[in-house]
């Protein structure tokens, strides 16, 4: 993974003995942020706003992961726990911006596409939930195969989880159907 600038958050579960029984890697689009580049920077932000402060766009990730219906409090140890079972990456490579808001330039989504691919071959999910229609748009044009992708709406506006956490349980189950094929 040579090209990869932030290394992807992979909890201790993803491997082995996960909680869907499938590699589930979680693709966010980018981080916003003003300092350095640091490789481990997807990791402390999982760490501190997925595992350790109640961030709303984690928390609504975690929601769905774990198959709940809106309005329904999650633990601070469900809300952690959660991410110990997935791998979580950001596709484009670089810091888009400061704050939130700001697009990625056509050279950030080109030079993500060999990084991503670098990830993909490492971690060998088996699902992949895609955080919003504009980052599918810009990588399904890969062709990859091999993954079931579910694609559902960007977490931080308008989310409705009776909407995509079906799309997700379908995603599981097909994946889980192609995982007992290949056994047999």
């Amino acid at each position: 993974m040579d090209d990869v600038v932030f290394k992807p958050w992979i909890g201790s579960k993803y491997y082995l003995d996960n909680q869907f029984g499938l590699r589930v890697l979680v693709l966010g689009e980018s981080h916003y942020h003003d300092g350095p580049v640091d490789p481990d920077f997807t990791t402390g932000v999982v760490k501190y706003l997925a595992q350790s402060v109640r961030n709303s766009f984690f928390t609504k990730i975690a929601t769905l992961l774990l198959k709940k219906e809106k309005g329904t409090w999650l633990s601070d140890a469900e809300r952690a726990d959660v991410w110990e079972h997935v791998a979580f990456y950001n596709y484009i490579q670089s810091y888009v911006g400061e704050s939130s808001r700001i697009r990625p330039t056509e050279d950030m989504w080109l030079s993500a596409q060999k990084p991503f691919l670098a990830v993909i071959k490492e971690l060998k999910q088996e699902v992949v939930l895609v955080l919003g229609f504009s980052l599918w748009s810009r990588f399904s044009r890969l062709a990859l195969e091999g993954p079931e992708f579910c694609v559902i709406k960007h977490p931080s506006t308008g989310f409705r989880y009776q909407e995509w956490t079906p799309k997700f349980v379908d995603a599981l189950n097909k994946a889980k159907i192609l995982k007992q094929g290949d056994k047999l």
